[in-house]
């Protein structure tokens, strides 16, 4: 009998610790984004981006809705219908209604009554990364959460070609400014300098920053908005070229973005540099990591950066001035180990042409 009891107890605990860990993830996904992301969205925007997962579960469960009604569906006839909670509704209503359709769901399909304490991670999976193809939602539960990352021995090299300094930047790691600024140093006799940024992915703002200012004298790098009608945030250069301004190339492709992209389009823009290679990634926007507990982890897009004349770099990317791409739109591609666009740099350098 004490088995028994004992037994029940903890089914009702483990009970318990599920719908509070589903009701934990999906308000706190609706109130990162209601909070964070830098576009608007609406509530109903919300849920119907994470019931979606309900169909992706068990294609037999469909969703439907029209203005104030939620129809859940199966084999396309509908089961159960739900009054949606009003746009202004708090929060945790919009969470609470989600939670409910789930489990409706689920009393009607074993597939979903199977994954049941990971529907809220599906959930939260289905709206993150349904937002803007930055903002991501990491999970035990989720692909982004089995996710390896890029192993990166050399986020820095330099070597002297004809007299011309060539600087490969693969990442943007703590102090790499200091190495751009102490090989600029110490071929201070050369004549011109290759930025490569072909495959930087981005990395710390701060250093691609503080590189932008040592090629540039005063002006903007760069400004972020975290609302299309809010207050710009400024990133300036001070004042001194440490180069004195040396003819310079920026080498990209379509690996090229994020930080990366500020950097090229900083010294692009206020005609520091000439840009080589393919047009670049287009992300120009940051992403507001927020750990949730020890398996879970959100990170919302919450700014958008511009260049200094006010392009939005997020899914446009940099057009470089000279192409070395063989297709029509100089579209991106990868270049990295291309050794010809080195090539191509020299002889602009040495030329002009």
């Amino acid at each position: 009998m004490k088995k028994t009891v004992f037994g029940l107890i903890l089914f009702l605990m483990f009970q318990s610790m599920s719908a509070l860990a589903q009701s934990d993830v999906i308000s706190e996904v609706f109130e990162a984004v209601a909070q964070d992301y830098v576009n608007q969205i609406s509530n109903k925007e919300i849920a119907l981006k994470g019931l979606k997962t309900l169909s992706e579960t068990d294609g037999l469960i469909l969703i439907e809705d029209d203005e104030q009604v939620l129809y859940l569906k199966k084999n396309g006839k509908t089961i159960k219908q739900f009054e949606m909670p009003e746009e202004k509704a708090a929060l945790n209503v919009w969470a609470d209604f989600c939670k409910k359709v789930i489990a409706q769901a689920a009393e009607q399909s074993t597939k979903i009554e199977v994954h049941d304490f990971e529907m809220p991670d599906r959930f939260a999976n289905a709206v993150l990364n349904g937002l803007d193809g930055h903002s991501r939602y990491f999970s035990v539960f989720s692909e982004d959460g089995q996710e390896q990352k890029l192993k990166i021995k050399r986020p820095f090299a330099s070597r002297v070609i004809d007299n011309i300094l060539l600087m490969r930047i693969v990442t943007f790691k703590k102090d790499i400014s200091e190495q751009v600024k102490t090989a600029v140093f110490e071929c201070s006799q050369c004549k011109g300098i290759i930025l490569d940024l072909r495959g930087n992915r981005g990395g710390f703002l701060n250093e691609a920053i503080k590189i932008a200012d040592l090629f540039l004298d005063e002006g903007i790098i760069t400004y972020t908005l975290s609302d299309e009608n809010g207050a710009p945030q400024y990133y300036l250069a001070g004042k001194g070229d440490m180069t004195a301004s040396k003819p310079m190339v920026i080498l990209v492709d379509g690996l090229t973005a994020s930080a990366a992209e500020v950097l090229a389009g900083a010294l692009f823009e206020q005609n520091r540099a000439v840009l080589i290679g393919t047009k670049t990634y287009g992300k120009g926007s940051v992403q507001d990591v927020k750990k949730m507990d020890k398996d879970r982890a959100m990170a919302v897009t919450s700014t958008y950066f511009y260049t200094p004349s006010g392009l939005k770099i997020d899914k446009i990317g940099l057009s470089p001035q000279i192409c070395t791409s063989e297709s029509e739109n100089c579209d991106g591609e990868d270049r990295f180990s291309k050794e010809e666009d080195i090539d191509r740099a020299v002889l602009y350098l040495k030329t002009g042409l």
